[in-house]
């Protein structure tokens, strides 16, 4: 359904299966991310005008980023997912676009490491600031004494 409408815009968009409570997803390009969002939002088709969550999958050769949409108006939800390089995990940042992405950005660059351009204050959110690396990560190395975050 929403698929469509973003092929019908030129937007080149991938149907996958469709989620166990039958909620559409779809393969979006990131290089068109920030369009695609915007567009689903602004569109009266659409209204999505809620992102609830931001998620952030490590495989080997790459980073999958998966965001749930939600038209209030509408009640319908949507997740939109997006394959990035993983020797270059960067994308652009959907905050402009969805004020919730603030904080979900953070805490996905925290955690995974994932680098979202034109974020207004891409920092750690979770972790102390001056913590090494990113946990999520497959290649995360656990043996940092400070793990104990009590004596801090």
């Amino acid at each position: 359904m929403f698929c469509s409408l973003l092929i019908d815009k030129g937007y080149k968009a991938s149907p996958l299966k469709n989620s166990k409570d039958g909620t559409e997803i779809i393969q979006v390009q990131p290089e068109n991310l920030v369009d695609v969002a915007t567009l689903l939002k602004m569109h009266k088709e659409a209204q999505f005008i809620l992102l609830y969550s931001i998620t952030g999958v490590d495989y080997p050769d790459k980073f999958e980023l998966i965001y749930h949409l939600q038209s209030v108006k509408l009640n319908k939800k949507l997740i939109l997912k997006s394959h990035i390089d993983k020797n270059n995990p960067e994308i652009d940042s959907l905050a402009q676009v969805f004020a919730t992405a603030n904080w979900h950005e953070r805490e996905t660059y925290d955690l995974l490491g994932i680098k979202f351009n034109n974020h207004p204050d891409l920092s750690r959110i979770l972790l102390p600031n001056d913590w090494k690396g990113h946990p999520l990560r497959k290649d995360y190395v656990m043996d940092d004494e400070r793990l104990v975050w009590n004596e801090r």
